[in-house]
């Protein structure tokens, strides 16, 4: 099948239509096929569509008449990444609530789960989920929900929220000055020569690759420019193809666990972006969120958080 480039001209009936509106009605014609409109908005954030020969990555663009649309398409490629990230189903559960207080929310996030919202408004996602949950037991229209922290979709464990604006400043400012300390646990691959220390410490700065501008965000160490990064690792076991790490970072920068550990020749299982091994056993990148230790914003007292380890990370272990 390969790639193909479908060209269209926007007729004078649908100026002032959204580009993805305008997509969703005439490319399933050209391609003989249904194409949802959440694929056809994947395809404008990938950078697949031109318009009047300029890459245009704002799905709700409004076009004007006689304006040259060009999409550059590979279906297998996009059925292959549409079921690789097929999102779990998932319902909020009174079981999954870690710590709760009139102030605070704390849960265990599942694997394969967005953390909020994406451009797909029709995707699942634990912040509406949990809202949805605490409207119904709580018998409120429109429970209020704080976002201060994300997990990446893969990374299962602890997310806290608060559920009081009173709340908000606090919890901020402990993130940003950090005063919450996170701690993660990864399975890697064992490196072909020497296994690490028991405990070690890496210190460098982070900078997203340029190549990779326009597709999935890739970081990397940088001697020059980037942001400060640090982080503690322990080695907790070792299996005979893989090793039981705990990562407790020092800073937030985006991927920074699993830069550190695949620069380190021990990238986290599961992790296709940084160089981990993938295999039909493997159900995902295997990082974990398993312990948060904060102190309450409101109430001043020291919190600890535990999410234990799930079991398809039991699995990759034995």
């Amino acid at each position: 099948m390969g790639l193909r480039k479908l060209s269209f001209i926007v007729a004078k009936d649908m100026a002032n239509s959204r580009l993805d509106q305008f997509l969703a009605t005439l490319i399933p014609s050209a391609l003989g096929e249904t194409l949802s409109k959440a694929k056809i908005r994947k395809l404008i954030v990938a950078g697949a569509v031109y318009l009047n020969r300029n890459r245009v990555r704002i799905a709700s663009k409004t076009l004007i008449a006689n304006a040259q649309v060009e999409v550059y398409i590979d279906l297998a490629k996009l059925k292959e990444a549409d079921s690789s990230t097929k999102d779990k189903s998932f319902t909020m559960s009174a079981e999954r609530i870690l710590f709760e207080d009139e102030f605070l929310i704390a849960v265990n996030k599942p694997s394969g789960l967005p953390t909020q919202a994406t451009i797909d408004e029709a995707r699942n996602n634990l912040y509406e989920s949990l809202k949805q949950f605490l409207a119904k037991r709580d018998k409120i229209n429109e429970p209020y929900l704080g976002i201060h922290q994300r997990l990446d979709r893969d990374t299962s464990g602890v997310i806290l929220f608060t559920k009081d604006p009173l709340a908000n400043k606090g919890l901020a400012q402990a993130f940003t000055e950090h005063q919450i300390y996170k701690t993660y646990q990864a399975i890697v691959s064992r490196p072909k020569e020497n296994l690490p220390l028991n405990n070690w410490i890496v210190k460098n700065h982070l900078g997203r690759i340029r190549a990779n501008k326009g597709k999935q965000a890739k970081y990397t160490s940088v001697n020059q420019g980037g942001d400060f990064a640090h982080t503690e690792f322990s080695l907790l076991e070792t299996h005979k193809n893989v090793l039981l790490i705990e990562a407790r970072p020092k800073t937030g920068r985006t991927h920074q666990i699993r830069v550190h550990l695949s620069e380190e020749a021990m990238p986290i299982i599961g992790d296709s972006l940084y160089g981990g091994k993938t295999a039909n056993h493997i159900p995902r990148m295997m990082l974990h969120a398993y312990k948060l230790v904060f102190f309450h914003p409101i109430t001043k007292k020291e919190i600890t958080l535990i999410s234990n380890l799930p079991e398809d990370f039991k699995k990759c272990l034995t």
